[in-house]
C-alpha cells in the first residue's frame, strides 16, 4: 500500500479527549455498531461513490470511537465475565450481552484505528487481545470447553494491569490519517475483495478475510453516518450491513463445521454463494474507474 508518510501529524491526550462528543451522539454510534450487520432487502449504492473527506473529520471518526471505548470498557467487569468463562464454563444472560457489547466496542475501535490512522494498521497489542477475545467467543459458543479455557488465560494476560497500559498507549499514538492516505486504504480494501472475486472458489479462511474487509467499511460508516449525517452515508451503511450480515451468518455455519471437521478451514475449498457475489460485485464495480 502506498502512503503519504509526509503529513505526520502527532496527536496528544488532550486533542483526542477534549471537546467530549455528547452522550446522545456516542450511543447513536453505539446503536448503530450493534446493527452492523442488519439485512436491508432493497438496500442499495449511490450512484456515485466519493472518498473526499478532511483530515478534520477523519480525525472526529477516530476521537468519537476511541469515546466509546474509554467511557464504555471497563476493564475488572471484562475481566470478570473472563473468569466466569473459566472456571464455570458458562454466562448468564446478562453477562452474554455485556460481553457482547464489550466486545463490540473494542472492535470498533480496532476498525476505527485502521481506517483514520495514517499507518491504516491495527494497533499490535490491541490487535492481539481483540482477535484471541474473537477466537474465545467462537470456541465458548461451539461449547469448546478445553479450547475456550486455553483462549481465556491469555485475554486475561492482555487485561492485566501492564498489557493492558500499554494497549492503552497504542491506542493514544494515534496520528490522523490524510486524505490521500485514507483514500488509497478503502482503495486497496476494495482491490482485495476484487481480486478473492476473481477466484472460482474460495476457503472459509479466505471467506473470513473477505468478510473482515466488509465489517471495516461497516465500522467506517457507522462514524461517518453519525456524524456526517446524510441519505447517502446511510444508503451505503445499509447496503454494506447487509453483506456483512450474509457473510456472518455463513460463517457461523463454516466455523460449525470447523469444529466438527467435516470441512478444512484452510484447505477446503467452495464456491461463494450468488446472492453473496452479486451484491460484492455491484460494490467493487463503483470503484473500478479509481483502480
Amino acid at each position: 500500500m502506498k502512503l503519504n508518510r509526509n503529513a505526520n501529524v502527532t496527536t496528544t491526550n488532550k486533542s483526542l479527549d477534549e471537546p467530549l462528543f455528547s452522550a446522545e451522539q456516542c450511543d447513536a454510534l453505539f446503536a448503530a455498531v450493534l446493527v452492523h450487520d442488519d439485512i436491508y432487502s432493497d438496500a442499495r449504492l449511490p450512484d456515485v461513490i466519493h472518498l473526499d473527506y478532511s483530515q478534520e473529520q477523519l480525525t472526529q471518526c477516530y476521537r468519537i470511537c476511541r469515546q466509546l471505548w474509554k467511557d464504555g470498557v471497563d476493564r475488572e467487569d471484562l475481566l470478570a465475565i473472563i473468569n466466569k468463562i473459566y472456571r464455570h464454563r458458562a454466562l448468564s444472560a446478562e453477562d452474554q450481552l455485556a460481553f457482547r457489547y464489550l466486545r463490540a466496542k473494542i472492535k470498533h475501535l480496532r476498525f476505527a484505528y485502521a481506517a483514520f490512522d495514517e499507518r491504516h494498521r491495527y494497533p499490535r497489542m490491541f490487535h492481539w487481545m481483540t482477535a484471541i477475545m474473537g477466537n474465545l467467543q467462537d470456541a465458548f459458543k461451539n461449547k469448546q470447553h478445553v479450547s475456550a479455557n486455553r483462549i481465556a488465560i491469555l485475554v486475561r494476560f492482555f487485561l492485566a494491569r501492564l498489557p493492558y497500559f500499554l494497549i492503552n498507549k497504542e491506542i493514544d499514538k494515534f496520528q490522523p490519517s490524510t486524505n490521500e492516505s485514507f483514500r488509497q486504504y478503502v482503495l486497496d480494501e476494495i482491490k482485495f475483495i476484487h481480486l478473492n472475486l476473481a477466484k472460482k472458489a474460495i476457503t472459509s479462511k479466505e471467506f473470513h478475510e473477505v468478510r473482515k474487509v466488509i465489517s471495516r467499511l461497516v465500522a467506517l460508516y457507522d462514524n461517518l453516518k453519525i456524524l456526517y449525517p446524510s441519505p447517502y452515508h446511510v444508503s451505503i451503511s445499509q447496503y454494506l450491513s447487509t453483506i456483512n450480515g450474509l457473510m456472518g451468518a455463513m460463517h457461523d455455519e463454516l466455523i460449525i463445521k470447523k469444529f466438527k471437521k467435516t470441512q478444512d478451514y484452510y484447505a477446503d475449498e467452495f464456491e461463494m454463494p450468488v446472492e453473496i457475489r452479486q451484491r460484492l460485485v455491484a460494490l467493487t464495480e463503483k470503484y473500478k474507474a479509481t483502480f
